[in-house]
């Protein structure tokens, strides 16, 4: 028998579906003016994904070192994507094991969140592999569902690795989705968060 989820958070799902029911097209607008009051924001739960911390520091063989070579013999940092990043931590957390980690937010406010969190709690996100270093964290402002904030990504703005848990939600997004995640990814691992967890 399945529980039913609690009072709290049953009253946030329709909250959010009565805020999103608008025309798909004002969605990005709807997500800056939840993060712009900053009252009403019941997916940040104040950490990374635990899926995420438990793929990068357990399951290391799913997707290899943060290294992969640059096609001159040498190497360099993988670079990580994380769509609808929210307020960072998974982007802090992926560039504490090496990887050069981007997030990309609709929402200005959020993006200002983000920076933030970073400066304000760099000491949660210590290295994780010493011989690897740190990567890179940076947020970008951007629709995922288009390309010009790939200007702001370093190199090619292609990415080995995306961790999505929030791009891909509804069914009728995924197609758009995936034509996205194959523009902006060169060979990468898409980590869809509930792969990860159906897979335990």
């Amino acid at each position: 028998m399945s529980r039913s989820p609690p009072a709290s958070l049953t009253g946030a799902r329709t909250q959010l579906q009565a805020h999103f029911s608008g025309p798909e097209s004002e969605h990005p607008d709807r997500w800056s003016k939840l993060w712009d009051a900053g009252n009403f924001l019941p997916w940040d739960r104040g950490l990374p994904q635990p899926a995420l911390v438990d793929l990068l520091s357990g399951r290391h063989n799913l997707i290899g070192d943060c290294y992969v070579e640059d096609g001159s013999g040498g190497q360099r940092r993988k670079k990580a994507l994380v769509p609808g990043c929210g307020r960072g931590y998974d982007v802090l957390l992926l560039a504490s094991f090496g990887y050069d980690a981007y997030g990309l937010e609709v929402s200005e406010s959020a993006v200002k969140r983000c920076k933030e969190e970073q400066t304000n709690n760099a000491h949660k996100y210590p290295v994780k592999n010493e011989a690897a270093g740190a990567g890179i964290a940076k947020f970008v402002n951007g629709n995922f569902f288009g390309e010009t904030w790939l200007k702001d990504v370093d190199g090619d703005g292609k990415f080995e690795l995306i961790f999505d848990y929030t791009a891909s939600l509804t069914l009728h997004t995924q197609p758009v989705v995936a034509s996205c995640v194959f523009a902006a990814t060169a060979n990468a691992q898409v980590i869809d968060n509930r792969k990860i967890l159906a897979d335990e």
